[in-house]
């Protein structure tokens, strides 16, 4: 991602809440214009920590030694060797000219102020007197399948929480940090905090209060102090420390300017699978602030009771979401609740709806928690996404109206058949194999690392006891994004992972990774898709591949199947019509329409169309029938009915009821087909069944020829 300096002002009014007439409090701004030639000057400057500056090294290990070799090493005030950062402590006033002769040094990697963020408050009228927010984005619908599970954890990054409150305690877990005093507790004693924590996991059924988004685990990670101001530097530990403290979710309802060191600890706290939500700010701008900006991080917007967005809510390319953000209720300080608004009150709720997917599917990484919340969002504004709403309002329930769920394919790895060992005097091997899945440029990976758990073991099976098999019976789901994937299979030694400690998979040592194609609308591999990408024979088992029977005792077999979680739209023929004639004269031409549509639903990822191929299979053997059309190829469900017109010239005789069935087919799927009644009536010769006109047509023949 490309870094930016923002040069405005990000006084990120991230709550617009009633807290009194203090307003916004500035201090200790730091005017940087003219001051260096790293920044240009504007009429709004970013504020930073008079003081101190945050230098990244290019190695995490080490710090003291490079800041030794440039004679700061004294001057360290703290350091995260997670990411590779230290606070520096500069003279006031010479904070850029630090950063001016230190950033380009070798070892490194970047050099900046230590921007302050800020959860800003001005005075708003409460004008609600019920939760909109959790109703509005139904969580009563998402509560019939779960309430939440005290084993997901939300962090809370902000201000701190009143842990103490009626509203909080039954969900508090310890474990968090207070990074503005250093110590470990992170009580809240500003207000913002407990706010956001009650919006997410507020107490459920307890007879106080409010009700929380998801009755899930809460944990503090104070940055913020009691005006709402802190660091970048304390906003990235509490990053750190919430990941590496079990937080699946972390909410940030704060913001500021882009900063080096608090996009890595996104990125870090992305890379241990936690989910990250931030605000999008209140400055009604055209860019989110950051962190919510970072590609790791939900932005999220502002929306009203009328779900319009917020004139105040920042919006832009990256928003993703929005939430409920205008006059919520919610927890405060001393077993109080107020009403707030801004973004930092929409963050809780998409914070609260994540942790919600967690409880409800443990298993599912955090991009497939953030696809899921971008799948099932309600979709407002422009259709798709947009930049005034993202994909849309958050959908506590998951009722996906866009789409349906990422498909899978599943590889089940059954066994390994002997392997030829890697080099067993080079190190420790223990085996493990890696499998990627390309779809539509998109690679997802899994790699069953058992080895490292059972290095012995492994050791004695591949090494020295050749002859057994590693029974393996584990299957890895992988998303796919189109109904053609590549699969890449290969086996590797977890210590050494040089191209020369890849095992050989075939008789040839360049045959390093099984590479083929499957089929997810027709379940099977492409007839001639294996290959590899060097020459040589393959050796795997449960698939027919052309020229893969060819094997050596001393390669690796690894036996396998796929299948896949993908269902292709089906057909559904429906056949309708109204032919019932009476009264036709023997031998006249009667007219009529029925119509065939097909009833099936269309493909929601768009892989495969859902045709209809129909004919007219049989019709009754009384008349002489014709139809236009007689058959149809390639009807679409988006199609609608087509009309098929029926003439009928009637049978000759008189005083006859016909009926019988025309029968429509789906020309490849014989079980597919519908009939239609028809039915005609020939006229009674009235003179013949009226006696009064028997009689006189007697007479007369008789009396008056």
């Amino acid at each position: 991602m490309t870094k930016k300096i923002l040069l405005t002002m990000m006084v990120i009014g991230l709550l617009i809440g009633s807290i009194g007439a203090a307003g916004i409090k500035i201090r200790n701004v730091k005017n940087l214009e003219g001051s260096s030639s790293l920044f240009k000057s504007t009429s709004n400057m970013p504020e930073f920590v008079n003081g101190r500056v945050i230098v990244g090294f290019k190695k995490t290990m080490g710090i003291e030694h490079i800041a030794k070799r440039y004679n700061f090493e004294k001057d360290i005030i703290s350091k995260n060797e997670k990411i590779g950062f230290a606070v520096v402590k500069v003279k006031d006033g010479d904070e850029l000219s630090f950063i001016e002769s230190i950033k380009n040094k070798p070892g490194i990697r970047y050099a900046e102020p230590d921007w302050k963020i800020h959860a800003c408050f001005t005075p708003n009228d409460p004008y609600w007197d019920q939760q909109w927010g959790p109703m509005m984005i139904k969580c009563p619908k998402a509560w019939d399948k779960t309430k939440g599970s005290k084993s997901v954890k939300i962090a809370i990054v902000d201000t701190g929480v009143d842990y103490t409150h009626e509203d909080i305690a039954a969900n508090y877990v310890q474990g968090g940090y207070d990074f503005v005093n250093d110590d470990d507790d992170p009580k809240d004693d500003n207000g913002h905090g407990t706010h956001c924590a009650g919006i997410a996991a507020g107490v459920m059924n307890n007879n106080k209060g409010i009700a929380g988004v998801a009755q899930v685990s809460i944990m503090a990670e104070k940055v913020l102090d009691s005006d709402g101001y802190g660091s970048a530097s304390d906003v990235a530990d509490g990053i750190i420390h919430a990941a590496d403290h079990g937080a699946d979710i972390i909410s940030m309802s704060l913001g500021g300017p882009s900063s080096n060191v608090e996009e890595d600890a996104c990125n870090y706290a992305w890379n241990k699978g936690v989910l990250l939500v931030a605000a999008a700010g209140n400055d009604g701008a055209s860019e989110v602030s950051y962190p919510a900006g970072y590609d790791t991080v939900i932005a999220v917007g502002a929306i009203d009771s009328d779900s319009k967005r917020c004139s105040w809510s920042n919006y832009g390319s990256r928003l993703e979401l929005v939430a409920p953000g205008e006059a919520i209720v919610s927890s405060v300080p001393g077993d109080n609740y107020e009403f707030y608004s801004g973004t930092s009150m929409a963050t809780p709720h998409v914070a609260g709806v994540a942790a919600l997917a967690k409880s409800l599917h443990p298993d599912y990484t955090n991009q497939e928690i953030r696809d899921l919340l971008r799948r099932t969002a309600d979709d407002l504004g422009d259709p798709g996404k947009d930049i005034y709403y993202g994909y849309g309002r958050v959908d506590a329930s998951f009722d996906d109206q866009n789409s349906t769920m990422i498909p899978k394919i599943n590889i089940k790895i059954h066994e390994v058949d002997k392997i030829d060992p890697i080099d067993p005097l080079n190190g420790k091997p223990e085996w493990f194999y890696r499998i990627s899945a390309i779809s539509d440029g998109k690679e997802e990976m899994v790699q069953n690392q058992n080895g490292h758990n059972q290095k012995f073991l492994f050791w004695y099976i591949f090494i020295w006891n050749s002859e057994d098999n590693w029974l393996v019976n584990k299957m890895h789901s992988l998303n796919a994004y189109e109904p053609r994937v590549q699969l890449k299979i290969r086996l590797m030694d977890y210590d050494l992972l040089s191209p020369n400690d890849v095992a050989d998979i075939s008789s040839s040592s360049d045959r390093k990774t099984f590479v083929a194609t499957y089929d997810m609308i027709n379940n099977k591999f492409l007839s001639g898709s294996d290959k590899t990408e060097k020459e040589g024979k393959w050796l795997v088992a449960n698939g027919e591949f052309d020229g893969s029977t060819n094997t050596d005792d001393d390669d690796a077999k690894i036996l396998f199947e796929v299948t896949d979680t993908y269902e292709p739209p089906k057909p559904d023929l429906e056949a309708y019509g109204n032919l019932r004639w009476d009264q036709i004269k023997p031998g006249d031409t009667v007219h009529g329409s029925i119509y065939v549509e097909n009833a099936g639903e269309t493909d929601p990822y768009g892989w495969c169309e859902n045709n209809l191929n129909w004919k007219i299979e049989s019709w009754p053997n009384w008349g002489e029938w014709t139809f236009n059309p007689k058959s149809g190829k390639n009807l679409k469900p988006e199609d609608g009915k087509i009309e098929i017109k029926v003439t009928v010239k009637a049978p000759n005789e008189k005083n006859q009821a016909f009926s019988g069935k025309i029968k429509i087919v789906d020309t490849d799927d014989p079980n597919d087909y519908a009939y239609i009644d028809v039915s005609l009536v020939t006229p009674k010769n009235k003179g013949l069944n009226n006696p009064f006109m028997f009689f006189w047509n007697w007479f007369k023949n008789i009396f008056f020829r």
